[in-house]
Parts: C-alpha cells; sequence; structure tokens
C-alpha cells in the first residue's frame, strides 16, 4: 500500500518545549490538516513516527501521550483528515525503536503493507533522515519546526539526497504530481504495447 511516514512535532503539530504536555498545548501547522486530507483522498496511507521520550523522563504520564493522540485525531477528523497509525517510542535511550534507528518505520511499513522504496519519510532533524535511511525509506525535510535549523546544519552525507520542502502541504504537492506523473506514464505503455491494442480491438468489437 503506498504509505507516507510522518514525525509529529515540527511537521504535524507545533513544537514545544519538551514536546507537547497535554492536549491544550496541541496546535496544528498550518497546512497540515488538509494535506493529510489529500494524502487520503488519494489513497494513501498516513502514519506518525515520533520520538516521545518525556514519558520515560516522567515529564508526562502514558494517559497524557494517549489523550494527546486522541485529541490529535479528533482535530485532524475536524478536518476532514485521518492517521491510519500512530506509533511512539518514549524511551530516553538508544533504542531499536528510538530514531534515529529505523525500528518505529520497519513496524509501520509492515503493519501497512508499504515498499521502503516507495515510502517517504518527512521529518525536521536529523534524527529522522537518518532514521529514513537506516530503513530504506526516502528522507524528506521540511522547513517548519527545526527544519530549517537542520538544512543549514550539516547533514550527513550518507544521508544525503534528501528532498526539501518548506511544509508539509508543499511535500504532499510534489508527492501527488509525482505519482500522478509516474500513473499516467505507466498508461501510456500500457495503451502503446501489442496486448493494449489486441484489447482495444476487443473493446471495438464489443
Amino acid at each position: 500500500m503506498r504509505t507516507v511516514l510522518l514525525d509529529r512535532d515540527g511537521v504535524v503539530t507545533i513544537n514545544r518545549k519538551y514536546n507537547v504536555k497535554s492536549p491544550a498545548e496541541l496546535r496544528l501547522i498550518p497546512g497540515a490538516a488538509s494535506a493529510i486530507a489529500r494524502l487520503n483522498r488519494e489513497g494513501v496511507a498516513v502514519a506518525i513516527c515520533t520520538n516521545q521520550p518525556e514519558v520515560d523522563d516522567r515529564i508526562i504520564g502514558k494517559h497524557e501521550l494517549d489523550a494527546i493522540h486522541r485529541s490529535l485525531r479528533m482535530v485532524l477528523a475536524h478536518r476532514h483528515a485521518r492517521l491510519d497509525l500512530i506509533l511512539c517510542c518514549t524511551d530516553n535511550f538508544r533504542s531499536q525503536r528510538r530514531k534515529p534507528s529505523p525500528g518505529m518505520l520497519c513496524e509501520a511499513m509492515r503493519r501497512l503493507g508499504a515498499k521502503p522504496a516507495e515510502t517517504p519519510f518527512v521529518g525536521d532533524q536529523v534524527s529522522d533522515l537518518e532514521a529514513a535511511v537506516h530503513a530504506h525509506c526516502r528522507p524528506v525535510l521540511v522547513r517548519t519546526g527545526l527544519g530549517r535549523a537542520t538544512e543549514q546544519g550539516r547533514i550527513p552525507q550518507y544521508a544525503k539526497p534528501v528532498a526539501i520542502h518548506d511544509d508539509l502541504a508543499s511535500f504532499v504537492d510534489s508527492y501527488c504530481r509525482r505519482y500522478r506523473r509516474k500513473r499516467e506514464g505507466a498508461l501510456r505503455r500500457d495503451w502503446s504495447s501489442p496486448s493494449a491494442g489486441r484489447h482495444r480491438s476487443a473493446a471495438n468489437r464489443c
């Protein structure tokens, strides 16, 4: 299944110090909901893969984190947008799930039936780009959140090339255009093949 993976803070929601600690602090980045809704309409699965070490650090509890994600789903639903999956790593130490490790991304693709080479992961930090590379996904950087500072800093050579967009909406525009061109090219190839010619002749006889 075609899938787009997203970081949460700085891509979908506005960054907070120590991340979002309650539903009341949750604010969407302008254009993020409509971008997700557009992917939904295109039949693309959308999953969030987010580090939330504040739980292990006891800044917030697991119940508060669950409430934040319920609120996020509700806010998106009011804008006709839907998340197919939210994966969260609460480890405050380096682990196989915590980005830049690829664990969450691999789990999301496995659960959604996605192919890594065709799956972008959109983030705003170097750890997001590194996780994408480790998971064999396409790394995408947006300039929202910490993204502009990341772009101006040092992106590891092994994480390049990186597609860079102003925000999630800009990325989705590019993603949908790219898929449309790919689909139109496949249709042209199908219709120009000998077997397609036979099908057209059969169709004309019907």
